[in-house]
């Protein structure tokens, strides 16, 4: 006899925990399924066996006289061939010599006969060996089941104030997270601003490179400090500049002849009515080149 059960535990309501040391519980509904498999077996295990199968033939053991009806014929051993004389109480004239058994005729004879004597003639011989079933079987059982269980608290306003803190845990935590995320933009706004007014930012090719590239520097005039190449120039190849005379509506100091915005030096030039043939300038310092350089581009000439 086997006795299977299955024993349910009844364990914990599952708790949520919020932080803050707000955790909060709620109904549970425990479903447990179960599988039982059971096997019982014979060892070792047969389904047959052989029985053997022993001579018990009894033919020779003893000798026996037996009668035994034969037919009176020439060719066998017991022909009998005697006479007698009829006395006529058989039918017969008196005194004729008739034959006991005419040829043909039915006869009993005694003979010598084997017969058994109860006692196998070959004892312990097998024949054969005859297959047997042993009805041997496993023993198999297999149960399908589930087993469920639901609690539920008794007290459900204590549920609802537990949710609220946990609502309002989660808020301040939230909250807590956007502040940490305002601190951190700043910061990478602050960094990366200060670090391009100085020019430093990395390569485009960077995997840093995103870190900054969100970020917009505007209202700076600082110029950072460069440098250009002039080529010489002969007093040869200096042309002559004349000067237009300015209108009412614009400066009234010359760019050739005062000072120009940005240039903190005074400019030569030849008066007006000064010939062609007349002699240039002196030359012209390095700041004086390149500003010559740039006046072409912004004032027109004088056809």
């Amino acid at each position: 006899m086997t006795n299977q059960a299955i024993q349910v535990l009844q364990g914990p309501y599952v708790t949520n925990t919020y932080g803050g040391g707000i955790s909060c519980q709620g109904p549970t509904a425990n479903i447990t399924p179960f599988i039982t498999h059971s096997r019982s077996y014979q060892d070792p295990f047969e389904r047959f066996y052989y029985e053997p199968q022993y001579d018990g033939r009894d033919v020779k053991g003893q000798k026996v006289e037996i009668q035994q009806q034969v037919k009176n014929y020439p060719w066998e051993e017991w022909y009998d061939d005697r006479t007698y004389i009829s006395d006529g109480s058989d039918g017969n004239d008196p005194g004729t010599e008739q034959r006991w058994f005419p040829d043909g005729a039915d006869m009993t004879i005694v003979i010598e006969d084997i017969q058994p004597d109860g006692i196998p003639d070959r004892p312990g011989r097998v024949l054969w060996d005859k297959p047997v079933r042993t009805g041997q079987q496993d023993n198999l059982s297999t149960n399908i089941g589930l087993s469920a269980t639901l609690s539920f608290p008794l007290d459900g306003g204590l549920q609802e104030r537990c949710k609220a803190a946990a609502d309002t845990q989660t808020q301040l935590m939230r909250q807590t997270v956007a502040n940490k995320r305002l601190d951190f933009e700043i910061a990478r706004l602050k960094n990366c601003g200060e670090l391009m007014k100085r020019g430093i930012s990395f390569h485009p090719k960077s995997p840093y490179y995103a870190i900054c590239a969100d970020v917009v520097v505007q209202n700076v005039n600082t110029i950072p400090q460069h440098k250009h190449s002039i080529p010489p120039i002969s007093s040869s190849s200096v042309p002559s500049r004349r000067v237009v005379p300015s209108s009412p509506d614009t400066d009234s100091r010359s760019p050739l002849g005062g000072t120009i915005s940005g240039v903190s030096f005074p400019i030569r030039s030849a008066p007006l009515s000064a010939p062609s043939s007349q002699p240039v300038s002196p030359l012209l310092t390095k700041d004086q080149q390149e500003v010559l350089q740039v006046l072409p581009k912004t004032l027109p000439r004088q056809q």
